[in-house]
Order: C-alpha cells, then sequence, then structure tokens
C-alpha cells in the first residue's frame, strides 16, 4: 500500500539528480557549491547527420562501391575532404560538405556524422554537489521550502513569486495583468481561457503555476515559451489550504520553478523551491512520509478532486467500494469537517 506524497514544507532537504542522458564530461566537483544556472556537466554531439547514396548518386555498380571510397568508418574528415569517387572521363565526386567524422558505410551509402554541438546541464536551483555520478553529472542538495505539483511542461526558470488569489476562476482581463509582472513567477487558480495564457506570455512573466486547467489547452501549454506547473492536474479545482499556506511563505521571495514533467519511474514531479541560507532541522532525513493516522492529505479522483483533510482512521480489512474493487479505506475529516471514507489509492499525503 503506497501513496504519491505531495511535498508541502519549510525545511526540506531535497536532492534531485542532474545529468547528461549520454557520457560526457562533469565540470564540478563534490563539497561544491553552486548557484542556480552554474554549468554541472557538458558533451559533445554531432551537429547533423548526412547520408549520401553513393551507388546511385555517383551512378557506380554496387560491386565496385568499395573502390570508389577514400575514407574508412571511424575516420574523421575536413570540409572539402573527398569522400567518394567515380574515375573516368566524367568523373564524380562526393566531398564532406563540413568537418565531421565517418560513421557507416553500408547498403551503398555513406553516412556522415558532421559539425559539432554542445549538449550541456545546469544547476537549476543553489545547492551543493553530495554526489558525482561518473560521466554523466551530479546528485544536488539544497535545503528550503518545497511545494511540489502533478503536471508540468518539462521547462524551468527562477524569479519573485506573485501570488494573484487561486479560490476561484481568475477573469480574463488582459489590462490588469500589470507590467510589473515581467520576470516574475505567477501563482494563480483554475485556467481555462487560452488568451489568458497568451496575455502571460506577451507580458514577459518568469513562469506561471495554476491550481488546475481545462485538458483541451493540454496542446497550447505544451507550446508555451514559459514554464508552467499545474498544482492539482486538470478540472476545475481550486488551491487547496495547504498549497496555499506555503505559496504565501514563498510570495515575494525568489523562487526555483522546475517544471518537470511528471515520471513514474523515478518519482519526479514539477516543484517550486524557494532556498533557505542554511539547514534549520538536524532531522531532514528521517522519513515521515508514512500514511497514518493524523496524516495530512489531499484527495484525487472525482468527486474530491483537489480537497483536503485529515486521517483520522485505517481500517485493516479491505472494503468494496463504488467501483466494484476490494482496497484498502482511509477514514478522512475533510477541512469542512465532512467524514467520508475513500480508497487509500486516491490519496496523496502532504508532508508539511
Amino acid at each position: 500500500m503506497s501513496q504519491d506524497i505531495i511535498r508541502i514544507r519549510f525545511g526540506q532537504q531535497i536532492y534531485r539528480s542532474i545529468t547528461l542522458p549520454m557520457r560526457g564530461t562533469v565540470l564540478v566537483r563534490t563539497g561544491q557549491r553552486l548557484n542556480a544556472g552554474d554549468l554541472i556537466a557538458e558533451c559533445s554531439l554531432p551537429e547533423k547527420y548526412l547520408v549520401f547514396d553513393v551507388v546511385n548518386s555517383l551512378k557506380i555498380n554496387a560491386k565496385r562501391m568499395e573502390a570508389s571510397l577514400t575514407r574508412l568508418v571511424g575516420e574523421q574528415v575536413e570540409a572539402g575532404d573527398m569522400i567518394a569517387q567515380k574515375p573516368g572521363l566524367f568523373s564524380r565526386i562526393f566531398r564532406a560538405p563540413q568537418n565531421g567524422k565517418v560513421i557507416s558505410i553500408r547498403d551503398g551509402k555513406v553516412t556522415l556524422a558532421l559539425g559539432t554541438k554542445k549538449l550541456q546541464v545546469f544547476a537549476p536551483f543553489p545547492g551543493m554537489v553530495v554526489e558525482l555520478v561518473p560521466e554523466r553529472g551530479v546528485v544536488l542538495g539544497g535545503s528550503g521550502a518545497v511545494l511540489e505539483g502533478v503536471w508540468g511542461n518539462g521547462s524551468n526558470s527562477h524569479g519573485i513569486l506573485v501570488y494573484l488569489g487561486g479560490s476561484e476562476k481568475t477573469p480574463f482581463d488582459q489590462t490588469a495583468i500589470s507590467p510589473d509582472l515581467a520576470d516574475k513567477i505567477v501563482v494563480m487558480g483554475y485556467c481555462d481561457r487560452e488568451e489568458l495564457l497568451d496575455a502571460y506570455e506577451k507580458s514577459h512573466i518568469a513562469g506561471l503555476i495554476v491550481s488546475a486547467f481545462a485538458p483541451d489547452l493540454m496542446k497550447k501549454i505544451m507550446l508555451l515559451r514559459i514554464p508552467f506547473i499545474s498544482l492539482a492536474g486538470f478540472g476545475e479545482i481550486a488551491i487547496d489550504d495547504f498549497s496555499e499556506t506555503m505559496i504565501l511563505k514563498m510570495m515575494g521571495q525568489e523562487v526555483f520553478m522546475n517544471a518537470n514533467l511528471p515520471d513514474l519511474h523515478t518519482g519526479l514531479k514539477p516543484e517550486v523551491f524557494m532556498p533557505l541560507a542554511q539547514v534549520t532541522n538536524e532531522n531532514l532525513f528521517v522519513n515521515e512520509n508514512a500514511l497514518r493516522v493524523g496524516s495530512k492529505v489531499r484527495l484525487i479522483g472525482k468527486p474530491y478532486s483537489g480537497n483536503v483533510g485529515e486521517v483520522i482512521d485505517l481500517p485493516d480489512e479491505k472494503e468494496r467500494f463504488a467501483s466494484g474493487l476490494w482496497v484498502y479505506p482511509a477514514v478522512l475529516r475533510r477541512a469542512d469537517g465532512e467524514v467520508i471514507r475513500i480508497p487509500v489509492s486516491n490519496i496523496e499525503i502532504i508532508v508539511s
């Protein structure tokens, strides 16, 4: 029996793996303190690939393909170097258009990797390198206030957090979007208007956090040039009390917004992180994530999506719910005082 965990906590120690997708060079050391944006690791990749059909382009017999080549697999080439030639009165030549490397010769074709570009990874928040991942990157640790969401568009940014209120829908009024919001991380309520997203993007905010959004905006959000986080996912859901308390603590402070796409395999979620100057709790590494009586939780699934409450009982035996499934139940007291029974699979624990 396990639940997803929403980390809403002040003084939370966090560790994040910051790595390249392939082997490269790590440029920092264990124990080094990094600022947001510091370069961690990099690797070189081909700028592009070129496949040249030697047999058909040079009009040679496939059996004479090998004899026409002047370079072998693995050889470096410079711009203008001859790669293949058809000799004779009407000579045909294929030359490398730019510096690169021959990476394949097969089926009458030569494949070149041309040019170079660097793939780099940077620190998404200030912290300390607590572990090196050889040839890939690091594990970066930091201490601060953390607010996790449910969905993000894969971008990241940082800036001063501005809270516009999230108990109701934010009405669209482009004239009300202050130019003072430029470079700020904006938090608002439920979003269901494409024109609202356009207006915020044009106002050059650093990022947008919403309580939830209409599913038909997904395509639009994936094309946004600013980071985007939904705290509760999809549907008409207001910001819950626990999240709002943390947002109010972050308001007016510089925060680091990592709008990660959720990853079920690693448990990675989108998050907002406000670093602290120093660790304020020596027991930050204690695991307090088990569901127990007294746990603060947020509910997922209809009809309680976005509701928050406290666990008051955890029966030991499974029960059959309206879905027809036999699952372990939890008895909760919602924020409005109503007591309900709900499957534990519909619970997210809040670490507050």
